[in-house]
């Protein structure tokens, strides 16, 4: 029935639960236990990035992992606290938090609230193609200067001290300007934490690394009463369940979080899309971007109706449940289960845990996203987007996160409509068979045809590059050593065209009837001969032939010129 179909869509937890395979819940406990352990310390971590306290970290998780499941089209994809998103909440909050801790929590979980709005919204409207004109070196690049701008910002823990400034350059300077103050003991136990976890990553890469420098750095940090030695330790961690609370907000406070909500949607999508479709290709199933977006924007509602921060897609949590053995989203809803029990019982267990360790948590994750042999890559293939990566990595460094983003934006929009306005042209030749033609450029032994131009424009014609066909005609034309009798365009890739261009395909073609030179058109796609079609009532001169192929239009081009009268035309554009 169709609105059985329509409901399992919208809700496609309807689709797999009834079919699941009770021989994959081993593997699922597994997974969920893995992730479980590598999430709580992030969470906790993550928390500091967004500006609140560790508790809410977790509160983030448990009906955002169950929202997601229920709604979400992918079926191994783990959403969460994120560094990249929590870090966009932090810069968006903290300006019209106006120094209040009270008023910058409610603001973090309105956050969440407009995110999922956002990503519902969008999810609704389809606009999940958009993810594609995110171009990746742009998208590359942002991520390595987000890490730069988050590893920075928690440095100051590991040497007890605050940074400042709006860029990482200041907050660099500002550790340095502190040096007096720097917390010798505080800086011996964030760089021993960091150092076992990278050990631990290098030589034991299934173990829960941050969870065994969490128990670790609590265990010392109890034995040796490291608080009364200048260790800043998280303190007291609620148990229980939260409070809701939005208190002190107004319509106007919304609408000062859209533009940030917008980023953590450009972001948080283009990152989570792509961790998704990993695995969709592994598994060989479906993705609907748009259904993904509905999937984000309840997992956001989610987060945030249990007091909890902005959440997203997450690689790493993703592969380290998938390296366990999880095979459907019941690894969601056995690490919310395990994340609301730590809620319950086990928070105030971090009471003791050193802020420095906290801080090494966060930096060794995102210590991974610093990939410069992407930027490398870039720069011996296309040196276009070793640029655009390069400019998107410096737009956050240098200026911040949001115009960081904008950045991006800006440089995605100019690579497309760069790259669509300005496609390959070539001038084609004539093999000395006579049966193939090909760019002159590529091959030697091919000869152009006397009193012909073959031009080939490979790209769709439209209103940013009509002027560049026409006029690289005209070039060519004026350009020749004799004059030309005939211009055959293929048309192959051409695979659409506008009215802008079909306009300058009309002067083009009137310009050069006065000059006696006639324009032919070959391998004409389905949607550009109906336009031109409909657009010959306008313009008259608009009638050209049109052959299936280069080779007929050149052998008709041979048959003219060996009989002056003229042939039955080819003529116009039959209808479609």
């Amino acid at each position: 029935m169709r609105w059985r179909e329509g409901v399992r869509r919208v809700l496609p937890i309807i689709a797999w639960l009834p079919d699941y395979r009770f021989q994959y819940l081993p593997g699922d406990l597994l997974a969920g236990i893995t992730v479980w352990a590598l999430l709580v310390p992030e969470a906790i971590a993550y928390a500091g990035i967004a500006g609140v306290p560790p508790e809410y970290g977790l509160y983030a998780v448990p009906l955002a992992l169950i929202a997601y499941a229920a709604f979400a089209s992918s079926r191994h994809l783990f959403v969460g606290p994120s560094s990249t998103v929590a870090a966009i909440s932090a810069v968006t909050v903290l300006p019209l938090a106006l120094g209040n801790q009270s008023r910058y929590l409610a603001l973090t979980i309105a956050f969440a609230l407009l995110v999922g709005v956002v990503f519902l919204f969008s999810g609704w409207l389809k606009l999940g193609f958009l993810a594609r004109f995110f171009a990746k070196p742009v998208l590359k690049g942002f991520v390595i200067g987000l890490a730069f701008y988050i590893a920075v910002g928690q440095s100051g823990k590991l040497f007890g001290v605050h940074t400042d400034g709006s860029n990482v350059i200041m907050q660099v300077a500002s550790i340095f300007q502190q040096t007096g103050n720097w917390s010798w003991p505080t800086l011996l136990v964030g760089s021993v934490s960091l150092l076992l976890l990278l050990l631990l990553r290098r030589y034991l890469p299934r173990i829960p690394a941050a969870l065994l420098a969490l128990v670790l750095a609590i265990t010392f940090s109890l034995a040796f009463n490291l608080a009364n030695h200048g260790v800043a330790v998280v303190g007291e961690i609620p148990t229980g369940l939260p409070k809701w609370s939005l208190e002190g907000l107004e319509i106007q406070d919304f609408l000062n979080l859209l533009p940030g909500a917008l980023a953590a949607l450009v972001v948080g999508f283009a990152e989570s899309l792509a961790s998704a479709k990993v695995y969709a290709e592994k598994y060989n199933e479906p993705i609907d971007p748009n259904q993904e977006m509905i999937g984000y924007g309840m997992a956001n509602l989610g987060s945030a109706l249990f007091q909890g921060f902005v959440v997203s897609g997450s690689l790493s949590k993703t592969a380290a449940g998938d390296m366990a053995g999880g095979k459907t989203p019941i690894v969601l809803f056995v690490c919310s289960g395990l994340t609301l029990l730590t809620i319950l019982f086990l928070a105030g267990f971090f009471t003791s845990l050193p802020e420095a360790v906290l801080a090494t948590v966060v930096i060794y994750a995102v210590w991974g996203l610093i990939e410069f042999q992407s930027l490398a890559s870039y720069w011996r293939v296309r040196k276009g987007d070793f640029a655009f990566a390069l400019v998107a990595m410096l737009g956050v460094v240098l200026l911040g996160i949001l115009q960081g983003i904008l950045i991006g934006i800006v440089l995605s929009l100019v690579a497309f409509i760069t790259r669509a306005s300005l496609p390959h042209v070539a001038l084609l030749g004539q093999d000395p068979s006579g049966t193939r033609y090909g760019e002159l450029s590529e091959h030697a032994d091919y000869m152009p045809v006397p009193g012909l131009i073959i031009y080939r424009f490979d790209g769709p014609l439209f209103f940013a590059n009509a002027d560049r066909f026409t006029a690289g005609i005209s070039a060519l034309v004026q350009n020749a050593k004799a004059p030309p009798r005939e211009v055959i365009v293929d048309c192959e890739a051409v695979v659409d065209i506008d009215t802008t261009a079909m306009d300058e395909l009309c002067q083009l073609q009137a310009r050069m009837e006065k000059k006696g030179i006639s324009i032919v058109l070959a391998r004409v796609h389905i949607r550009m001969r109906q336009v031109l079609q409909r657009g010959s009532s306008v313009c008259r001169s608009l009638d050209l032939n049109s052959f299936p192929t280069v080779r007929d239009a050149v052998q008709a081009f041979l048959k003219l010129q060996a009989d002056p009268v003229p042939p039955v035309p080819v003529g116009g554009f039959p209808p479609a």
